[in-house]
């Protein structure tokens, strides 16, 4: 067991204190009491499981970091963990795509109701969620049983077809199927999979990969991009940072992940445009991107759900910032990366989502779960020495 700091104080960072602070304040303005659940953005009622992954990570960190008591912990998961017992869950016995964080029903991807559950569920948010579960019944034992009864609802396998993950989403005759995941993402999802026994062989060890150079780097990308597949295959730094602060990195990645980070390093002396890519929410049209090193045969595109490239909302990620520096602490570029988002907070609020790189436009001003979760975690990666969060000493 890891034993948590009595309090934030005891984090010898000054600068750490002051941005747990921060993302904790997320936290206290979107959680909801009646449910448990933290909304996805600021003062929105409605979340994905990707968001409440985070959420739950984020709320084991702030405890960890002594931003909380244990008694407070044990009455948010409580509260919790009873909303799971009795969440409302499609025919399918899995839980679909999104919730009202107010109310628990089900809802669509746009937060309209779906009572039915017929909008499917994604393989990929259900993997998070997965992973952050898998953390609170390992590190909090008096909580596993119930955390395991909660699991126990939902019929894994359906999300798992011929060793690769599968979502479901509303077609003309009711649910559709595909295979979810591109490399990186899938990975990290099936791992979350594994970690509660379901095996998705050939998503974690047999992805169709190739080769592509960007700004003079090689990396490893998806195949199946946009034209061959209908998906495409963004190479980004989400799925990589949080695979490697709550699972740890396997020795066959660390190529992959030294060459992201130099990529982007490499940009930055080319361009004096500080580089840290992600996809995240947008404070204003289309409201969400893809911002990746690579995808669909093009370099550096910012691309929104329907494909469309918007390379003038490019922007600065601040949660991948906080996550480099704390997985690769003596990387220079890492450390330049955080020093220059430490600050990029609303103090009532919460830390932004970015920075755009258009300096006439400013801040990325969206308020997120994602990015105020993933800082808290990288904070509680950085206190643990390196030690991913899924597992104890």
């Amino acid at each position: 067991m890891i034993l948590a700091l009595d309090s934030v104080e005891q984090m010898p960072d000054s600068l750490d204190r002051a941005a747990a602070q921060r993302a904790w304040t997320y936290f206290e303005n979107n959680w909801n009491p009646d449910t448990g659940m933290v909304n996805a953005v600021d003062g929105l009622p409605w979340a994905t499981w990707w968001d409440q992954g985070s959420a739950l990570l984020g709320i084991h960190a702030a405890r960890q970091l002594g931003l909380i008591s244990e008694p407070e912990l044990i009455e948010k998961l409580s509260i919790l963990l009873r909303t799971l017992e009795q969440l409302p869950l499609p025919a399918t016995t899995l839980p679909k795509k999104a919730y009202s964080t107010n109310t628990a029903a089900m809802q669509t991807l746009s937060n309209r109701p779906d009572p039915n559950g017929t909008s499917g569920w994604s393989a990929l948010d259900l993997g998070r969620y997965l992973v952050a579960l898998y953390t609170l019944k390992t590190h909090y034992p008096e909580l596993r049983d119930r955390i395991n009864t909660i699991v126990a609802r939902y019929d894994l396998n359906k999300s798992v077809k011929d060793g690769w993950l599968w979502g479901s989403g509303a077609g003309r005759n009711g649910l559709e199927y595909w295979q979810e995941g591109r490399l990186g993402y899938e990975q990290y999802a099936a791992y979350g999979f594994k970690l509660w026994g379901v095996e998705v062989n050939n998503a974690l060890y047999h992805p169709p990969t190739q080769r592509a150079t960007v700004e003079g780097v090689e990396l490893l990308v998806d195949q199946r991009d946009l034209n061959s597949s209908g998906a495409s295959n963004h190479l980004t730094n989400d799925p990589y940072l949080l695979w490697g602060m709550e699972l740890g990195w396997p020795d066959t990645i660390l190529s992959q992940v030294e060459n992201l980070l130099q990529v982007q390093e490499n940009r930055y002396v080319d361009t004096g445009i500080l580089t840290a890519v992600n996809e995240d929410a947008l404070d204003r049209k289309p409201y969400f991107l893809y911002y990746s090193v690579y995808a669909d045969s093009q370099s550096w595109p910012a691309t929104d759900v329907k494909g469309k490239n918007h390379p003038d909302l490019r922007f600065l990620s601040t949660k991948a910032a906080f996550a480099w520096s704390s997985l690769l602490p003596d990387n220079n570029y890492g450390q330049t990366l955080r020093q220059a988002v430490q600050n990029l907070a609303d103090e009532q609020k919460g830390y932004l989502s970015g920075r755009y790189e258009n300096p006439g436009l400013g801040p990325n001003k969206a308020i997120n779960v994602n990015t105020n979760a993933i800082i808290l975690e990288s904070l509680l990666y950085k206190t643990q020495n390196g030690h991913p969060l899924a597992h104890t000493f």
